[in-house]
């Protein structure tokens, strides 16, 4: 079973060479991350102070509002799967329906763990003329206290991090709150794919991308008109319902709030994402294929 599924998930991954969105993709990664970088480094190039290595990453992607970005640009290199086509229906008979389903999932998570590592890399080689690697934080994380407000984000995460965390260990449980985000993204799109069709998978994600937007704490309070005295449950069950907001690093307990632990946090994405993979395995089980050529993209 596992050799079949790693021979689906090798043509899924080799049919990607000729296609034009997982370039896009990737390209568009890059210059997200090429605007945030350079928004956060500009402090560093203002006084001359060097930065460590995983700081513009661990700046960028504590902030809900980037890992949404993020997440959009993955949904377009993951539009293209699942494979529903001929030649996937007649795949199925030289592999069973749970080692098609099963090579899915492992194209799935091989392309999330390319493209986070991707955001990863390219923050770091945009810093790479000023960084040093030691795990400690950097002059400019120390001029932060002194920032500008189009610098909030980073002092935000700097205020909660510096005393409690180091640079390494920031970086680890933000890259794996925005691959667990991202991989429930991507485990959404392929159940409402196997559900409905293809075009009802990417309206999922898009949704669950929508109500992260909504549920940021800012818009929630403005688009309900509450007072700024509620402004503090009105945080916290944004944190609680939202999944985008259980990816954002800055929006869990420290020690002194109600907001959820990291470790809930990831409990509760994985969770989702089991969830969506039990559905889809119950759905595989009655999937009808089409064999009349081309390619389905409803």
């Amino acid at each position: 079973m596992l050799r079949e599924a790693a021979v689906c998930c090798g043509w899924n991954l080799y049919a990607l060479r000729k296609n034009p969105r997982f370039y896009m993709s990737l390209l568009l990664g890059f210059l997200l991350c090429w605007l945030l970088t350079d928004k956060t480094m500009a402090i560093s190039r203002q006084y001359l102070t060097n930065v460590q290595i995983f700081e513009p990453f661990v700046w960028c992607y504590a902030d809900d509002d980037s890992i949404l970005y993020a997440s959009l640009v993955m949904l377009l290199m993951m539009s293209a799967f699942p494979r529903l086509d001929a030649p996937a229906s007649y795949l199925i008979f030289r592999a069973r329906r749970s080692s098609w389903l099963l090579g899915q999932l492992l194209t799935v998570l091989a392309l999330t763990a390319l493209y986070c590592a991707m955001i990863l890399f390219s923050s770091m080689a945009l810093c790479l003329g000023n960084a040093f690697l030691a795990d400690r934080w950097s002059e400019t994380a120390t001029m932060l206290s002194f920032a500008p407000g189009n610098f909030e984000v980073a002092l935000t995460v700097l205020r909660k991090t510096v005393k409690l965390t180091t640079p390494y260990t920031c970086c680890v449980q933000i890259f794996l709150l925005l691959f667990q985000y991202v991989l429930l993204q991507a485990s959404i799109q392929l159940t409402f794919t196997l559900l409905r069709s293809r075009r009802a998978g990417i309206m999922a994600a898009l949704v669950m991308n929508f109500i992260g937007f909504v549920l940021t704490p800012d818009r929630f309070m403005t688009w309900l008109q509450l007072p700024s005295e509620l402004r503090y449950y009105a945080n916290l069950a944004s944190a609680w319902l939202s999944p985008l907001q259980h990816a954002t690093y800055t929006m869990h307990n420290f020690g002194y709030d109600l907001l959820p632990r990291l470790h809930v946090s990831y409990l509760i994405l994985g969770g989702l994402t089991a969830v969506c993979v039990l559905i889809s395995a119950v759905t595989m089980r009655r999937y009808a294929f089409s064999f009349a050529g081309g390619t389905s993209d409803e």
